[in-house]
């Protein structure tokens, strides 16, 4: 059966052969004719090239849509790659706006807390040096701070150490680069204080707690709750005026005075050289 249909193909061709052999003759005839018919300005000519022009045209633009079609592709492609590249980019510029952003809202928060800090700053004969707390004064138990100034930032020990609020204790020990400070509410803290209303002298004694209390006032004190507290300046060590806190009860000869000070949300504290 193969043999007969190889044979039969053999046959077969020299007739196809003639067959495409006849037809780009007759191809080449007729073009050669509308040549020499249109060179000698026949009107059938003209009319045989336009109704092959019209034949011919709706075939090359079917012919060129998929053309059409895969140029648009391509540029489609390019422009969503491009627009991926400016998305990367844009999003990399919103993340560092927004590092930026961080940055100038802390730097904001620390400014309005050192100009607060200015205002504590009592007399014109003090000096005083900003420092960091470095340590966590949050605990329940820890009633001293650490600070990153020391005697190179020229801090000295037993001076005075304010925030924005008032007066948050005195330094202790002075390192070249740190400090330590005792805290007002330490059982070890006594520090000479006034009451602003009834001129009372006395002395605010730590107890561990959050509320100190006012140890030698007189029999006859009139100090009453809500009167405000503020350094004294006897002794020399802490400046007059500096606020301290406020009377929250007087009960059976204790006073206890909420601080106005809170350590544990100190962020900057001031080391007042009072010169007396």
């Amino acid at each position: 059966m193969v043999i007969k249909k190889t044979r039969a193909a053999y046959v077969l061709l020299p007739g196809k052969q003639w067959l495409n052999r006849a037809g780009v003759a007759l191809l080449v005839t007729f073009s050669v004719s509308l040549l020499m018919m249109s060179k000698s300005g026949n009107p059938a000519a003209e009319r045989i090239r336009t109704d092959i022009t019209d034949i011919m045209t709706p075939v090359l633009a079917v012919a060129s849509s998929p053309m059409d079609s895969l140029h648009d592709a391509g540029t489609w492609f390019k422009e969503i790659s491009q627009l991926r590249e400016e998305n990367a980019r844009l999003q990399y510029q919103n993340a560092q706006l927004l590092q930026w952003q961080t940055a100038a809202k802390e730097m904001e928060v620390e400014n309005r807390s050192l100009r607060n800090l200015l205002k504590v700053v009592p007399s014109q004969k003090s000096t005083y040096i900003t420092a960091r707390l470095v340590s966590d004064v949050s605990g329940p138990y820890v009633h001293s701070a650490l600070i990153n100034g020391g005697s190179e930032s020229g801090i000295k020990k037993d001076e005075a150490v304010t925030n924005e609020n008032g007066l948050i204790g005195r330094v202790i020990t002075v390192g070249a680069g740190s400090a330590r400070v005792l805290l007002l509410s330490d059982i070890n803290s006594h520090v000479p204080v006034i009451t602003e209303h009834t001129q009372e002298k006395s002395i605010l004694a730590g107890n561990n707690t959050e509320w100190p209390t006012l140890s030698y006032l007189p029999a006859t004190s009139n100090v009453a709750v809500g009167e405000r507290i503020v350094t004294s300046g006897d002794g020399g060590i802490f400046p007059p005026g500096i606020p301290v806190g406020v009377v929250t009860s007087v009960e059976a000869g204790a006073v206890k005075v909420q601080l106005f000070s809170d350590v544990a949300k100190a962020k900057y504290v001031s080391v007042v050289d009072y010169a007396f």
